[in-house]
């Protein structure tokens, strides 16, 4: 997040000064220099100095785009999304002959936390909607927002429209291909559509680009499971697990890949661990499953 303040502040020292009027460049300089305060204060951790400076530099010129966006920053830190979005919005309609694609994108993801925290399934989707718009508008900008067009990607799968997500992933993979998380949400949304053939070739060639990803290796058991190869799903979830031995799912398909390997030991080891690490995100039926496992594990003389 410093360096990210830092460059913009970078940015807005070295733009061209408005020169229409003395008065307008002498305001923007002002509101310039209260920004930076601002900023000082929140890489002290004093939110509410920050917050009431970033304030006064928009009192000093409305129209300083980098000042809305930086405002927008220390809401969203807060977590006052709503009051995240009107700055970035505000930034987004200043910023006037000099684009800037992050600010499109900024609104794009407190759109998306929003659509997290929907109480209903039409609320969540019109926000997945006004997301998408912002990080369709950060594409237009910049051709090249990468980020963009991976959150664009994640939108449509969440709004079951898998073929526009397989566009937006690859595309992602064709402008980073070292971009793991591109190649992990991809394979699993195969495997979820029950392609897991097609998952296991996307995944594979996304180990290789990032083999210290343990959501690329869960991806990869969890391919081998669908596809009836427990063996070789046992090896993909040992990886994993050796880079996050913690990683819930991982825990889970490691149990029941040794279950269906009848290696009864190691499938409760990793379903007791399983359940001891799930929290309340866990859905219930996953729980059972592993329950309902371990006692067929036990009942095996």
């Amino acid at each position: 997040m410093r360096r990210t303040f830092a460059l913009l502040v970078a940015f807005s020292l070295a733009a061209p000064t408005v020169t229409a009027c003395k008065l307008q460049s002498r305001s923007r300089v002002q509101s310039i220099n209260r920004m930076n305060e601002g900023i000082e204060f929140f890489e002290k951790k004093n939110m509410s100095a920050a917050e009431k400076a970033l304030k006064e530099a928009i009192e000093i010129d409305p129209t300083h785009a980098q000042a809305h966006f930086v405002l927008g920053q220390i809401y969203r830190k807060q977590g006052k999304l709503v009051d995240a979005q009107k700055e970035f919005e505000a930034a987004i309609q200043h910023m006037g002959e000099e684009p800037n694609a992050d600010y499109a994108y900024q609104l794009g993801s407190v759109l998306l936390e929003q659509a997290r925290g929907a109480t209903t399934q039409a609320e969540r989707e019109a926000k997945y909607q006004e997301a998408l718009a912002a990080f369709q508008k950060a594409l237009e900008i910049n051709p090249k927002h990468y980020r963009a067009l991976y959150k664009i990607g994640f939108i449509h799968e969440k709004l079951d429209q898998p073929r526009k997500a397989d566009e937006a992933y690859r595309k992602v993979i064709e402008l980073r291909p070292d971009f793991s998380p591109a190649f992990v949400d991809l394979g699993n949304m195969y495997i979820d559509y029950g392609f897991a053939n097609v998952a296991m070739a996307v995944l594979d060639a996304g180990a290789k680009v990032n083999p210290k990803d343990a959501r690329m290796w869960n991806g990869l058991g969890r391919a081998y499971l669908s596809l009836n190869k427990p063996k070789e799903a046992v090896e993909a979830f040992e990886k994993a697990k050796a880079i996050d031995p913690d990683m819930v799912d991982v825990l889970f398909g490691l149990g029941m890949a040794y279950a269906q390997l009848r290696k009864r030991t190691e499938a409760i080891e990793a379903l007791n661990a399983f359940l001891q690490k799930a929290g309340a995100d866990v859905p219930e039926d996953k729980k059972k499953a592993a329950n309902d496992t371990m006692a067929r594990m036990q009942d095996v003389i």
